[in-house]
């Protein structure tokens, strides 16, 4: 799922191993180590044997002990992967563990094996399958086992072995225990990272065994932003191979001769490439023509194959994944002599690469061209030449070439290469009639969003995409998009609007403020997004980017009209970012300035720079979307800036006369939808209607279609005395079963006998048989739920109201009404 979404206005909606039954045995789940909060404690132990010829045995027993009435739908449904040809997957043993000592087994007709990536083209990875276990009669305080044994053959395109297991916080593990046992003369080499972890080895007969135990941290839910918890999180690593060099060159040789220059191709690149001389400028030619002539299919490098097809066969099909897509623009640009290099990297959120070297920080593979020192994606068919997904800045990569491979790094991110700029004209007619006009030009990878954004316009139609932004705003009503560059990668990309309100504008009372409409931007406004989810008390490093966010709005007002009041100016300047906004009157016209610039170096950011900067991104965004008082005259302009903030650590006082309000999530207005992983399998991943959550759906299918969200929907539920009760489980899932990003979710009204927790987790969704995403609701989906717990001793009424903002930005103000029995 992509971090581009989440830079585009929120109205457009988007895109194990196990052991035989005797030969492990794992005590009652304990949930000692585990805070209440746990939905489930989960316990993990495994026995792993390599063969002398890479091949494998693994046997896995995995228990899951049901803490809340939330974990039932979770974790009652287990999947797990194999690779149909070389790996076998035989489930021992699945049975429900009731607390009264029974023991209901899983029967044969609710373990399913299917295609793990049912969606993909026939010849694309029909051999990855997804095993999934239905376990029956849960309840709370039951335990889930089931026992899998996988039998991996030797390799037959890589000849070594390589296996991560990864035991993230988030999993609610209580105890790991993992058995590895090898013939010391393959050298196999075994690392566990993170805490609390022993490794115990010991050699014997000529084999070599490790026993791994892990003390799993308490329980914590993953932080919004967060980085991979492979980067933090306890993990094992298995590999033969000595270093990612060695990888590397074992994936070149494979994969650089299915990049052979063959006639057809040749001709082509002569082709793309004619009356054009310069070299940089062939490769430009190249890349642009790659990115709109060859589709894109989703596939993970880990998952299934590793090889690419051979460069013919993709031109052929005018689809191939990440590594085809290289394969082909490799060959396109030998065939004009310009040499280049694929390189294996992360798309997601993990900035490191542990060793020793597996693929478990490998997903995803791109370019380097030295002749120019830059890399090149011809997977991200939105973005200009040279220019990465959010993901691949500032990552460890293993650059590959005939000559062997090494390690290398993408560059960081600079403000001045990725930058957005609106601009935005407001006209109030004398009769309060607002009309106006908004334009974006964005560069670098915040074009990607920008572009991404216009084919959302381009595929719901100009005047319905302008209704969904305006009413995003909270300004509902008509308009129209010149949709200018943006179907051509090359930056800047330039996208124009213009609309009408339907509401009039209406002064406001003396001694009152109102709101001056902000035009319809398709991307989110400065301060937003580039320094990530505000999250008080973080503890993991979390994801940030550099970059530069200008607006500009005018506002003009008729004659009869009083005229706004001008802010005070604010500059803030910190080590991480500035901000400055200024305004004055010119005539008839309240001119407003606003630059945001995010100089992170990194794009990691420490856990401690929260508290450094969420005060300062707090008066940034009241800054944005304050209210103004109206005069009868044009105030004189102060000679001089006010209310500049000097916002070194330790400091952060208010401005004068500056409202003083409380923190809040920043997708409030403009949100953003998250992705991660890889590029979007589809032209456009937001247009198909989306169920609101199962347990509270709006009255309309989708959560924007809500007629008035200023009303809130009436909601009941019943919970035990005593007893945790799940109030909601909250996702947007697209099409493809991916998270469009976090729900947030606002206590507008506290219980006053109780308490509320929100946090992020997974669920399973319920869509109608009817709706494309109905086959997601067999998989675990990202989501944000929300706890009720009353106090001790309660029962009788209590009530909540709660104001939900879905990660692409559609409202919903709901008011629960709880019966504590």
């Amino acid at each position: 799922m992509h971090r581009w979404l989440k830079l585009i206005n929120a109205v457009l909606p988007m895109a194990v191993v196990l052991g035989p039954a005797g030969g492990l045995a794992l005590a009652q789940a304990p949930t000692q180590g585990v805070v209440n909060e746990a939905p489930y404690a989960q316990q993990y132990e495994s026995h792993l044997t390599v063969r002398a010829d890479h091949s494998s045995t693994s046997v896995v027993i995995q228990q899951f002990k049901i803490l809340t009435q939330s974990a039932i739908a979770s974790v009652s449904q287990q999947k797990l992967s194999f690779v149909e040809g070389m790996q076998t997957l035989t489930t021992v043993e699945a049975y429900t563990a009731k607390a009264d000592g029974r023991r209901i087994p899983v029967t044969p007709k609710n373990i399913l094996t299917q295609d793990a990536s049912p969606e993909l083209p026939g010849i694309y990875f029909r051999d990855l399958k997804q095993r999934t276990i239905i376990f029956p009669d849960v309840g709370v305080g039951d335990t889930l086992v089931m026992t899998h044994k996988r039998e991996t053959a030797k390799g037959k395109i890589f000849k070594q072995f390589v296996e991560s297991l990864q035991f993230p916080r988030s999993a609610a593990y209580t105890s790991v225990k993992i058995t590895v046992e090898a013939p010391a003369s393959i050298d196999l080499r075994v690392k566990a990272t993170g805490n609390n972890v022993v490794d115990t080895a010991d050699e014997s007969g000529g084999l070599r065994r490790h026993t791994i135990v892990i003390t799993p941290d308490t329980y914590t839910p993953e932080e919004a932003g967060a980085v991979s918890p492979l980067d933090r999180d306890p993990a094992v690593l298995m590999s033969t191979y000595k270093s990612y060099e060695e990888l590397g060159s074992a994936y070149g040789r494979l994969a650089l001769p299915k990049a052979s220059v063959i006639p057809s191709i040749a001709a082509l690149a002569n082709d793309i490439t004619k009356g054009i001389a310069d070299k940089k400028a062939q490769a430009v030619a190249i890349d642009a023509w790659m990115k709109k002539n060859i589709r894109y299919v989703a596939v993970y490098l880990s998952s299934g194959r590793i090889i690419p097809n051979d460069a013919a066969m993709v031109l052929k099909n005018k689809f191939g994944d990440c590594k085809d897509k290289t394969t082909l623009m490799l060959a396109l640009l030998a065939a004009k002599g310009i040499a280049a290099e694929p390189v294996l990297i992360n798309l997601g959120n993990a900035y490191t690469l542990p060793g020793p070297p597996t693929f478990a920080a490998l997903n995803h593979v791109i370019l380097y061209l030295p002749e120019f020192d830059l890399y090149d994606d011809p997977t991200a068919n939105r973005a200009a030449f040279g220019v990465l997904m959010l993901e691949s800045y500032d990552k460890p990569v293993v650059r590959v070439s005939a000559g062997g491979a090494r390690l290398a790094r993408t560059p960081a991110m600079k403000p001045d290469d990725h930058t957005a700029d609106v601009k935005t004209i407001v006209n109030v007619a004398a009769d309060g009639a607002v009309t106006g006009a908004t334009e974006e030009s964005n560069m670098g990878a915040l074009a990607i969003a920008l572009r991404t954004a216009g084919a959302t316009v381009q595929t719901l139609g100009g005047s319905v995409a302008a209704r969904r932004v305006l009413q995003n705003s909270l300004t509902p009503g008509t308009g129209q998009f010149d949709l200018g560059n943006f179907t051509e990668t090359k930056d800047p990309v330039a996208i124009k609007g213009s609309y009408t309100l339907d509401e009039r504008f209406k002064v406001p009372p003396a001694n009152t403020r109102t709101t001056i409409p902000r035009g319809m931007p398709l991307t989110v406004w400065p301060g937003g997004f580039l320094l990530g989810t505000r999250l008080n008390g973080r503890k993991s490093a979390f994801v940030c980017y550099a970059g530069r966010q200008t607006e500009e709005i005018e506002a003009t007002f008729d004659p009869a009209l009083p005229l706004p009041v001008p802010l005070a100016p604010i500059a803030i300047d910190n080590p991480t970012f500035s901000f400055h906004s200024a305004m004055k009157i010119e005539g008839r016209t309240l001119k407003m300035h606003r630059e945001f610039v995010s100089r992170v170096e990194r794009q990691v950011c420490p856990p401690d720079l929260e508290a450094k900067i969420a005060a300062d991104l707090n008066k940034v965004r009241v800054n944005v979307f304050s209210a103004y008082a109206f005069g009868t005259s044009p105030p004189a302009v102060a000679s001089k800036p006010a209310g500049v903030v000097s916002s070194q650590p330790g400091y952060g006082k208010y401005p004068d006369g500056a409202a003083k309000t409380n923190n809040t999530n920043r997708n409030f207005v403009n949100n953003v939808a998250d992705t991660v992983g890889k590029p979007p399998a589809a032209p456009n991943p937001v247009v198909a209607q989306n169920p609101s959550p199962a347990q509270s759906p709006p009255p309309a299918q989708n959560p924007s279609a809500t007629p008035n969200p200023s009303q809130p929907v009436e909601l009941t539920r019943v919970v035990a005395a005593g007893q945790n009760l799940r109030l909601e489980f909250l996702y947007w899932i697209q099409p493809d079963c991916s998270s469009a990003g976090i729900t947030n979710v606002r206590i507008v009204e506290a219980p006053q006998h109780g308490t509320l927790m929100v946090e992020q987790g997974q669920g399973f969704s319920s869509f109608p048989r009817d709706n494309q995403r109905y086959d997601c609701n067999t998989r675990k989906s990202d989501g944000t739920l929300v706890f009720y717990q009353p106090e001790s001793g309660f029962t009788g009424k209590d009530s909540v109201i709660l104001d939900i903002i879905f990660p692409l930005g559609q409202a919903s103000k709901r008011h629960y009404s709880i019966d504590v029995r």
